[in-house]
């Protein structure tokens, strides 16, 4: 199974190793991280630990998923950003998260404008959406700062009333940001 590696300037968006996987929970533990998740997320530590080949499948279904983002100099795990569909819709939203250590650092741009760049370049996706909490303003001005169009209607996702916001594919534009794709082989 090929899976990819992304590098930006100060990141590496890659698939999580095993032994990351306690860090992802540790993460997703957090009620700062998960505030505005879905009225009801619970997350399990079992359900995280034993999560690797639910995300790997997804890659091989879709071709697109779920990636882990680390500091690209010591390969701290920092959060997460992937794609995928949204809500029981045909639709496909870019989602992220990161431990507040990490908030406005830049570092949620940074991923989410890696990952849009490869659900266009690098995958069949003529639209990428995202919904926010309409309280949730820090995630709104990452969409906003990777070039997608904030709807004025809310919409409701994930049982929340929510800020919609989209993107066409001819209506992206890639910009001089360090993005470097390669693809890893892993035995699943």
């Amino acid at each position: 199974m090929r899976l990819p590696v992304i590098e930006t300037e100060r990141l590496l968006l890659r698939i999580y190793k095993p032994e990351e996987l306690e860090t992802v929970y540790k993460m997703l533990s957090d009620k700062d991280v998960t505030r505005f998740y879905p009225p009801g997320f619970r997350i399990t530590r079992e359900d995280v630990l034993s999560s690797l080949p639910r995300r790997i499948k997804r890659w091989r279904e879709r071709g697109f998923a779920h990636l882990g983002v680390f500091e690209k100099e010591n390969e701290n795990l920092i959060g997460y950003c992937g794609l995928q569909f949204f809500d029981n819709t045909p639709e496909v939203e870019i989602y992220y998260g990161f431990f507040k250590d990490f908030w406005g650092k830049g570092f949620a741009t940074e991923a989410a404008k890696a990952m849009l760049r490869f659900g266009f370049e690098e995958t069949s996706l003529d639209k990428i959406v995202a919904g926010t909490h309409p309280d949730n303003i820090a995630s709104q001005k990452v969409l906003t700062n990777i070039g997608l169009n904030k709807h004025e209607v809310l919409r409701r996702f994930y049982n929340i009333d929510s800020v919609y916001f989209s993107i066409f594919r001819e209506d992206y534009q890639t910009d001089a940001s360090k993005y470097d794709l390669i693809y890893t082989e892993i035995d699943d």
